[in-house]
């Protein structure tokens, strides 16, 4: 990773619901768009369909290398006995496109089908910045992590359980954050308090490039 890319990582938008004259970036919960039946992800422990949790459009504000949109999946069809949190187990998927295909297609019956919430972004932030300052000014880094526990793409990780960043294919350099996920804005079911985080491998240029783990609040 260069000097460049350790520099970009600080940056995050938080994310919270678009007004209505605003255009999102993407969304919580609906139905997924471009993707059709045959596409839809099952988990690979239970084999019943996953539930649509999120659409993000890539831009600007998320870097997704080649692809256009990333698509998050969870299963809930067993109460979490897949282990639904662990990033490689095949209970969570996401969906890297290529291309950005807004129809609507059928999808097999899930468990459950979260409220669908437009997202937009406040200003870019400077996380480098608010660190400087608990090194320089006395902010308290307790305080500091509050202010960056929110929904948000980019930026670094506010773990609830210790850090759990994935590492590249190569098994050198963790993986990037793309999105810190929590249930104040979607009741997603995490756990109350519960937090889920997405990483792109630099790695890896398949579709497949992209994890997603969560951990509990409590």
């Amino acid at each position: 990773m260069t000097d460049s890319d350790n520099r970009k990582a600080w940056f995050s938008h938080r994310l919270r619901p678009a007004r209505a004259d605003e255009v999102g970036v993407g969304w919580y919960g609906g139905h997924p768009r471009g993707v059709p039946n045959e596409l839809w992800p099952r988990c690979a422990v239970c084999g019943n369909p996953m539930c649509h949790m999120a659409q993000i459009d890539a831009g600007p504000w998320l870097d997704l290398g080649d692809h256009a949109r990333m698509s998050l999946f969870i299963c809930h069809a067993t109460g979490g006995r897949c282990e639904d949190w662990d990033p490689f187990k095949g209970s969570n998927q996401v969906l890297l496109h290529r291309h950005r295909d807004d129809n609507l297609y059928d999808g097999p019956p899930t468990v459950r089908v979260y409220r669908r919430m437009v997202l937009a972004l406040d200003d870019m932030l400077d996380e480098l910045a608010l660190m400087t300052r608990v090194r320089e000014d006395g902010l308290s880094m307790s305080e500091a992590l509050e202010q960056l526990r929110h929904d948000k793409l980019g930026g670094g990780a506010v773990w609830l359980q210790g850090d759990s960043t994935p590492l590249s294919a190569s098994g050198e350099a963790p993986m990037r954050l793309l999105l810190q996920l929590t249930t104040e804005l979607v009741a997603f079911d995490i756990t109350p308090g519960g937090m889920a985080y997405v990483f792109f491998d630099p790695d890896d240029s398949s579709p497949g490039a992209a994890h997603m783990l969560w951990q509990s609040g409590g």
